[in-house]
Formats: structure tokens, sequence, C-alpha cells
């Protein structure tokens, strides 16, 4: 098995137009969605983005009678919130997916990329995220992936000695939570590239390996599908340094292990 993109969004979510036709001009052997699910969301005036199940079911038969040399997983990306877990676990007990996406996007006031954060101040507000994070980890075991580990960081500038010298305690009670839950951690192409986060991965990656990390996926986080398997190229590079070369794929209860994904810059 090839790898494949494992954080990709569609129409399904709040924040994408995308159709699912534009992706498979790719080809690709697997396809798999990872559409928002977030609870009273900031982003959307506090209203709840949960993907329409029925409807994603439908349109993935529709594909598969259309494009039968690809095989379609069922993925979600969930953003949890302290509180809101039951709730969460209600909702996924009668609905399986293949892949589930864990995400820290938001505390119940404000998404960590809004403007609000600016006025709180960064190391204030990477605190408050990586201890949500933590928190979550507790109470919320229903997430094959660990996305983003940065994303509470992106509207400011930080550097490795920063993230070290203020939190790197908390990086350790973190790796080690999805270390005992068996999760993966994702590389984020929207850190490395857009952000420029690269740095900070170099970091933590080693020190997640170093607390007895093992798995690793890529994600694109592609929103349109020009992004589809962007940064994997720089992600394998980083991956490669520190001595990995194996990435995890979930397929629902199993998961195999794949290649590094062989990806020539363009």
């Amino acid at each position: 098995m090839n790898y494949y993109d494992q954080h990709v969004h569609t129409y399904f979510s709040f924040d994408s137009e995308e159709v699912f036709e534009n992706y498979l001009k790719n080809e690709p052997d697997f396809f798999v969605s990872t559409d928002h699910f977030d609870l009273k969301n900031p982003y959307s005036n506090f209203r709840d983005d949960i993907p329409d199940y029925q409807a994603y079911l439908k349109k993935l038969k529709e594909l598969t009678q259309v494009v039968p040399k690809t095989e379609f997983l069922k993925g979600i990306e969930i953003g949890v919130v302290p509180g809101q877990e039951a709730m969460i676990k209600e909702y996924l007990s009668q609905r399986p997916y293949d892949v589930k996406i864990m995400s820290i996007h938001q505390n119940g006031r404000f998404d960590y990329m809004d403007d609000a954060v600016l006025a709180k101040g960064k190391y204030i507000v990477a605190k408050e995220y990586f201890q949500q994070m933590s928190t979550v980890l507790d109470s919320f075991f229903e997430g094959d992936i660990l996305a983003h580990f940065d994303y509470g960081l992106r509207r400011f500038d930080f550097t490795v000695k920063e993230l070290q010298e203020n939190y790197e305690d908390l990086l350790i009670e973190i790796f080690k939570k999805v270390i005992d839950l068996e999760m993966a951690v994702e590389l984020n192409a929207k850190s490395f590239l857009k952000y420029n986060n690269a740095e900070l991965y170099a970091y933590a990656m080693p020190l997640y390996v170093s607390l007895g990390g093992k798995e690793f996926t890529l994600g694109s986080d592609a929103h349109v599908a020009a992004d589809y398997q962007n940064g994997f190229h720089e992600m394998s590079l980083l991956l490669k340094n520190i001595g990995i070369d194996k990435l995890t794929v979930f397929q629902g209860k199993e998961r195999f292990v794949t290649e590094l994904p062989t990806i020539t810059m363009s």
C-alpha cells in the first residue's frame, strides 16, 4: 500500500467548497476526506458544524460506481473542547469512520486563529492551548491522529528556544498521552509551508520519538484540490533526517505501516 493523504477537506466542511471530483483527478488508490466536526464553533457564530453523514455516505457510494479503481474511506476531523466529549462520543457511536483526526481548534470562546488571541499575548494563549490539548487527551479516546500540534501557535512567531523553554514539560505530557492512547502524530503541511513552523516540528518530532513515539502521518490539510499531498516532500525529509522511514495509515479498526511517499518537487 502506498501512503495517501489522510487530512483533506471538501464541501462537507464549513470552510471548504471543494468537490471530490477535483481531488480524484490525482487517481489515488485510496481516498479519504476528513471534514470538520466542531460544536458551538466560534468561526461560525457558535453554530454546530457537523457534516451531513447520510449525504456523505450517498456521495461516496456514487463515487464508488464512477471511480471503481479508488477505494473510498470515511474520515472526520473532530475539534474537541472540554465538556463536549460525551456529545461527540454519542455522535460517533452511531456513525462509523475509518479515520478520526483529533484537533484543538477553539476553546468555546474563540478559535485559536481568531484576532482575539493577539490581545491576550502569545505565551498565555500557547499555555492555554497546550493545557487544553492535554486535558482533552485525558477524557477523549476516540482519535486516531493528533493533528497540527502547533495550531494554537499559528498567529504568533515562536522560536524553538521559546517553545522548549516554556512548554517542553507540557509537550512531554501530551506526547506521553498520545503514545499511551496509541495515536499517531501528524505533520501538517499548512504548518510547514503557510505558517512557517517547520522548525517547531523539527524540534517536537524528535522529542516525541525520544519518549517512545513511533507513529506518524502526513496531512496536507487541503481545502482545495490543488493542495492535495502538499508538503509531503518537505515533511518526509524531516522524518528521514530523524531516522523515521515509516508512516501509519488508518482504515477502520485496522492500521497499516507504509513507506514514506516518493514525492518529487515541482
